[in-house]
């Protein structure tokens, strides 16, 4: 009995293990899930007809029973979509089961522009029923387009005119070497400057720039005199571009006045000649009759400080101005704590653009005095001031007697202005007596002296000069305080005269 147990108990853990094994043999193995790879770095020629793809291999390590999906999308680097590639917004690729390879095509864009070197990324954001042996492909789109290289030409070139004839080397470059010639004509044309006078014309000129050089030198004449004339200009014109490409503009060369000019002197002071070579007289005041001349001059009038807390109340008075002895004078008088002056101006009367101004004046004196000479953009009234710009030929305190001032207020983000100073040798002031005082002004610069003595310059390159190429007017004044020269005090005496001998404006003919 005791047996037959035992032989039956083994028998049931026999049949028990037979079956587990039968089960285990009968099982499917299951499969390990994929790794999925592609390319690091994968390099394209742009082209230029033909579109090109690239073209990404995606594979599988092995197969799998299940979906594996794949979702990427495009990145910009210096390569830009739309630009250079058509790109892709986050998108799904499926491996059905026991699929090992997919490609994923992206299209290029093409032209002939030639460039440098550009990539941009393929980048995987997730993966189901896989894993990923990298995450992104750098693509390079190689460039396969020829150089053409870029005219650079310099903007302008300003000398002294000197007084005999200087060749002016200008360089012409190339942006870089190319392996064809590259010619490109020139000639020079006319501004301000005039061929035969101020350069030597020259015309129908081919600058070559052989393979691989890439900077020329043209040379052009200029033609030096001893006339005391404005800043002047003539221009270098380019055309007719091959195998390079080029911003069409004219190259400018400014001539500088460098000459100088002898006043002859009177028992009163210099005076300046009424006639100049290369000048014609455009209009000028000589102060020669019995009153002020109504089709020259009208009169600011009133008080208010003027913007620089000044005490004068301006008057049309004949008291404050008149014309005797061939002579403007402006008067400041003082009754009691009050102040009259006069301002006369030429405002919608008589304003120019440009030329050599002559003003012959002798100042006044003492602590709190301020006469000035000096200009208006004729579009006040439109765009205020100091958007229409201010010139001023002669400012002078009279607590200084000795010094004037030359400066120009414009406008540049704000209230600008930069001026100098000229100084008087000996012991007699701008009040002893009667100077010159002068500008040349070009649409290339203003020039500031005084009996022809040079003191201060600017170039059009120095200030917002805009508004020094439009029309502006005379105002002649003698103000009486203000936050810059001071109040008059006990050495005060009133009353005080400025007065004008002329003003002459001269241009040059077109």
């Amino acid at each position: 009995m005791q047996h037959s147990f035992l032989t039956h108990k083994l028998s049931n853990s026999i049949l028990f293990t037979l079956l587990i094994l039968l089960t285990l043999s009968c099982k499917k193995t299951e499969k390990a899930i994929p790794t999925l790879s592609f390319e690091a770095s994968i390099s394209m020629e742009e082209g230029t007809a033909n579109q090109q793809f690239v073209t990404i291999t995606v594979k599988l390590s092995n197969d799998y029973d299940d979906l594996v999906k794949l979702y990427y999308q495009t990145t910009d680097g210096t390569a830009k979509e739309t630009e250079d590639f058509v790109g892709f917004p986050e998108t799904e690729v499926i491996f059905n089961a026991g699929e090992t390879s997919k490609e994923i095509k992206i299209a290029l864009v093409n032209d002939d522009i030639f460039e440098e070197n550009e990539s941009f990324m393929f980048v995987v954001n997730k993966v189901t029923n896989g894993k990923l042996a990298l995450s992104m492909c750098n693509i390079i789109i190689i460039n396969d387009d020829s150089f053409t290289p870029e005219v650079i030409l310099p903007d302008r070139v300003r000398i002294n005119e000197g007084t005999s004839s200087t060749m002016i080397p200008l360089t012409i470059r190339l942006s870089g070497p190319t392996t064809v010639p590259v010619t490109i004509k020139w000639s020079t044309l006319e501004g301000t400057a005039k061929a035969g006078s101020d350069f030597t014309q020259s015309s129908d000129n081919t600058l070559t720039f052989n393979a691989g050089v890439t900077s020329q030198q043209i040379q052009v004449q200029a033609l030096g005199d001893n006339i005391m004339e404005l800043d002047e200009g003539f221009y270098i014109h380019f055309s007719d571009v091959q195998n390079a490409t080029f911003v069409p503009k004219d190259i400018i060369i400014i001539l500088n006045n460098d000459d100088n000019f002898s006043l002859t002197s009177l028992e009163d002071g210099p005076i300046s000649p009424d006639v100049y070579e290369g000048f014609e007289l455009a209009w000028s005041d000589e102060f020669d009759g019995t009153t002020i001349n109504s089709t020259n001059w009208g009169y600011d009038l009133g008080a208010g400080g003027w913007g620089n807390q000044e005490l004068q109340s301006y008057t049309s008075s004949p008291t404050n101005s008149f014309v005797a002895d061939g002579k403007l004078n402006i008067v400041a008088t003082k009754l009691y704590a009050s102040y009259n002056s006069a301002r006369l101006l030429s405002k919608n009367k008589k304003d120019f653009t440009y030329g050599r101004i002559d003003i012959r004046a002798k100042m006044p004196i003492g602590k709190g005095i301020w006469p000035a000479l000096w200009m208006l953009g004729s579009n006040i009234s439109q765009v205020s001031w100091p958007r229409c710009g201010e010139i001023d030929i002669m400012e002078y305190l009279g607590h200084i007697p000795k010094q004037v001032h030359g400066t120009v207020h414009y406008n540049d983000g704000g209230h600008r202005y930069i001026g100098g100073q000229y100084t008087l040798g000996g012991t007699e002031g701008f009040n002893a007596k009667f100077h010159v005082f002068t500008i040349l002004w070009s649409e290339y610069g203003i020039r500031w002296y005084v009996d022809y003595q040079p003191f201060y310059s600017i170039d059009d390159t120095d200030v917002k000069f805009e508004s020094f190429k439009l029309p502006q007017f005379f105002i002649m004044n003698v103000a009486v305080g203000g936050v810059w020269p001071g109040y008059p005090d006990e050495t005060t005496v009133f009353p005080q005269t400025m007065q004008v001998d002329y003003v002459r404006v001269f241009q040059q003919p077109n």
